[in-house]
């Protein structure tokens, strides 16, 4: 097959599996603790990991244990982002979380760009970022106005969710360039994954013991079921994604993200628990404009110039 053809497929099928995963997110913890579920699911997933880095790769746990200042910043951005993530996609509408949170990453990267951090990026796209903002705050006055298809509860809930979907973003910026720190200290990427949940999980656990976003009772049954189609919504997306990256441009991969936020809106639609809101639909054509226009400018940035 085609390169192209075979990376817009593994692009497409991150697309996907990202969008099924906030809107089946957004609708099971309804009913199931978040933390509970982030205990669970994180856990069993960076046991595994840590056991096999243990005995294949020991040297990268050696690394990032030399390298404590990306390790402990990867943690503690990890904890508060996933924590933000799991509470306000249960909040608000899950198509306005993803885009709140996309769209807050670009220029989130342009802000640590400007405090001196190597790994951040100067602004490629002025009109582009310009746009993601006015989405951000659109986005924002629609579903506090309680314009948008979902909140569950009144002012002060959509006002929570609006500002834990901004700081997610916020802050899984700055976990990537944590991240990006301890792959350049030689932990690789899987050792990357598995290393930056520790201290999410342990704070996840503690929540869940103490009874905090404690939903109804569940067998133990149905709460493995839950557990097992959150990690298969979690972990291939990221393969898929690395899949594309290697073999399409990041022009496509940031034009065909863009579609992101459409395909959560259908899927929340036929799931029937939020409703048709044209208010959200049109803040979404924003942002896509928006960040079509941002990875645009990434590209030709990134383009050598010729040599006269």
């Amino acid at each position: 097959m085609n390169p192209s053809i075979l990376g817009v497929i593994w692009c497409l099928a991150f697309v996907s599996l990202e969008a099924v995963q906030y809107v089946f997110f957004g609708g099971v913890f309804q009913r199931l603790g978040s933390f509970l579920f982030g205990f669970l699911a994180f856990g069993t997933t960076t046991l595994a990991i840590l056991v096999w880095l243990a005995v294949r790769a020991p040297e990268q746990l050696k690394h990032a244990i030399q390298n404590p200042a990306p390790l402990i910043g990867a943690n503690v951005t990890a904890m508060a982002s996933w924590c933000a993530y799991l509470t306000t996609v249960q909040l608000i509408e899950p198509a306005v979380t993803y885009t709140l949170a996309s769209g807050v990453m670009p220029l989130t990267a342009f802000a640590s760009h400007c405090l001196g951090a190597s790994e951040g990026e100067n602004m490629r796209n002025r009109i582009g970022n310009f746009i993601l903002l006015c989405a951000i705050v659109y986005l924002s006055v629609v579903t506090i106005a309680g314009w948008s298809g979902f909140v569950r509860g009144g002012i002060e809930v959509a006002v929570a969710g609006v500002a834990l979907s901004v700081f997610e973003g916020v802050l899984f910026t700055w976990m990537l360039i944590y991240c990006q720190r301890m792959d350049r200290s030689g932990v690789g990427p899987t050792a990357v994954f598995g290393l930056r949940f520790p201290l999410y999980i342990a704070v996840a656990g503690s929540l869940a013991a103490a009874g905090f976003d404690q939903k109804a009772e569940l067998s133990s049954f149905e709460i493995a079921t839950v557990v097992a189609i959150g990690i298969a919504l979690t972990v291939p997306p990221l393969y898929a994604l690395q899949r594309a990256v290697a073999l399409i441009s990041t022009l496509t991969i940031g034009a065909l993200t863009a579609l992101g936020p459409f395909i959560i809106f259908g899927l929340q639609l036929i799931e029937g628990r939020v409703d048709y809101a044209p208010a959200t639909l049109a803040g979404l054509g924003l942002y896509s404009i928006g960040a079509v226009l941002a990875a645009l400018g990434a590209v030709k940035a990134a383009r050598p110039r010729a040599e006269p």
